[in-house]
């Protein structure tokens, strides 16, 4: 093994000094970024986890209290804060969190008893790879069952890596068991010096998996504003572009029915120059959320622009979205006010199905065009156009 001689005191120094760097560059990310939960508490945990082997460093010239039993609880503390820092950065159960707090004090009193009452460094090592082995490997089920929707490939990193760091502290366990006895820690075997090095795998690996991650998050954030509209949270007509190149052709591929709803705020002008665009933001957001409660997941809704929103509706024939329209109408008209405000809302509706070799154009034309006949007839109505005849029919 002295080909493969690993010197302890070099990784301890290396383990402080990464502990420190990626401590100080997450809190920094933290503080420039959008808060992040659970990221304050990995960080801080990071340079507990690097204070812990400082301690060990000074054995022989601090008293036992410090570079033992201090020693190791900050280590044991720092990854207990990495797995609930996961737990709230996954959103998993903080109860894994709780379960493995309750065995700290166990993990102190048998640093306590085999240090001062039967003095074994075996046995201390069997404590401290035990409870690492028991709280990696709880960190690896919370980051596969949290809730959280984060890069399958990142998540499966940072699983991969507690999975490993916590099946070598049941064989460094094992062997601490099983092996040679030791005499200065510092100066242990080969196995014990893997565990440093593991460590400094640890912390690089599950650092750079949680900024894998938040980056993740951020590139989802800016997809969804660029095609989402902010104050509807509806498709926008970027989304709408999309769909029609790549959604469209599949469903008319399997000869699925697709019809369009289009539907408008009656008198919304009116509404904005009375009450202010305020409560012109509050209409159109009232007008979404019903919609989007009113429908199921199959169907796909946009902000077409303005105060118009467009449903396309799959399996449905024109005389089916017709009906869904009426629907939707007495829906608008029933619980479309407004807390605090004066006016109602209703909407008028033009509906249209495409029909074979049809361009999408002309059928948002002629669902246009149905919209139109029912404002000019009234507003608060559900008009259709078919292709053939462009005749006006009236719910």
């Amino acid at each position: 093994m002295d080909a493969f001689s690993l010197d302890m005191r070099t990784l301890n120094f290396i383990i402080i000094l990464f502990s420190c760097v990626y401590c100080i560059g997450l809190l920094l990310y933290q503080r420039s970024q959008q808060k992040v939960a659970g990221l304050t508490m990995f960080s801080l945990a990071l340079l507990v986890m690097g204070t812990g082997p400082l301690l060990i460093s000074f054995r022989g010239l601090l008293p036992e209290f410090l570079t033992v039993i201090t020693a190791n609880m900050l280590i044991a503390c720092a990854f207990q804060m990495i797995l609930h820092s996961l737990c709230e950065f996954r959103q998993s159960k903080l109860k894994y969190s709780y379960w493995c707090m309750t065995t700290i004090p166990l993990v102190f009193l048998s640093f306590v008893y085999f240090t001062y009452y039967q003095a074994s460094i075996e046995n201390r090592i069997v404590a401290i790879t035990s409870y690492l082995a028991l709280v990696t490997l709880v960190s690896a089920r919370v980051m596969s069952v949290g809730k959280q929707q984060d890069l399958p490939l990142a998540v499966r990193t940072m699983v991969l890596t507690f999975v490993l760091y916590g099946s070598f502290m049941v064989y460094r366990s094992y062997y601490a068991i099983s092996g040679e006895a030791i005499v200065q820690f510092m100066d242990a075997g080969f196995v014990h010096s893997m565990a440093f090095l593991l460590s400094i795998f640890l912390i690089v690996s599950i650092s750079f998996s949680m900024l894998w991650m938040i980056n993740g998050r951020q590139v989802k954030a800016i997809n969804a504003l660029s095609y989402f509209d902010p104050l509807t949270q509806l498709g926008n007509r970027r989304a709408l572009e999309v769909y029609i190149e790549e959604d469209l052709p599949k469903q008319l591929a399997r000869g699925t029915n697709v019809s369009v709803i289009m539907l408008d705020i009656d008198f919304f002008k009116m509404i904005n120059d009375r009450y202010g665009h305020i409560a012109g933001d509050k209409v159109i957001r009232k007008v979404s959320d019903i919609i989007q409660d009113s429908l199921n997941g199959g169907n796909t809704t946009f902000r077409f622009g303005g105060d118009e929103i467009m449903v396309v509706l799959y399996d449905m024939d024109l005389h089916q979205a017709r009906a869904l329209a009426e629907q939707l109408r007495l829906r608008v008209e029933k619980y479309g006010n407004i807390k605090g405000e004066e006016f109602s809302i209703s909407c008028s509706f033009g509906v249209a199905q495409l029909v074979d070799d049809e361009s999408w154009d002309s059928l948002v034309g002629r669902a246009d065009k149905a919209l139109y006949e029912a404002k000019e007839s009234g507003r608060n109505k559900v008009c259709s156009c078919t292709l053939t005849s462009l005749d006006m029919r009236y719910a």
